[in-house]
């Protein structure tokens, strides 16, 4: 069994804010993942056509790569959606306006 462990980067310069914290913390509590990184890309798409006037540009943008037996014998489209219902509060609350992800169990990253 490999080892659990947590990694966090950060796409932006600045320390993680509270939605990239809840997002960590929630998916670490409710997947038990072998490896998690959360990667604030909001930066990158703050002056988009698509963000002008929202009140969330800081912490909006997330990649998202995270492995975890709770997966297995899911479809690619059922894990995203199990990520969705745990981030429903970030995203239909809080302004997490996109969500890049790698889903994967431990035995696919063996491979």
């Amino acid at each position: 069994m490999l080892a659990r462990q947590f990694v966090r980067t950060m796409a932006s310069k600045t320390s993680g804010g509270p939605i990239e914290l809840a997002i960590i913390e929630k998916l670490t509590k409710e997947l038990k993942p072998e490896s998690l990184e959360v990667a604030n890309d909001s930066w990158k798409h703050a002056s988009h056509h698509g963000m002008r006037g929202a009140e969330n540009t800081t912490e909006s943008h997330f990649r998202i790569d995270v492995v975890s037996d709770l997966f297995q014998g899911k479809t690619q489209p059922a894990r995203h959606r199990l990520v969705y219902g745990i981030l429903k509060e970030e995203i239909e609350v809080k302004g997490v306006h996109a969500l890049q992800m790698k889903t994967k169990t431990p035995a696919e990253v063996k491979k």
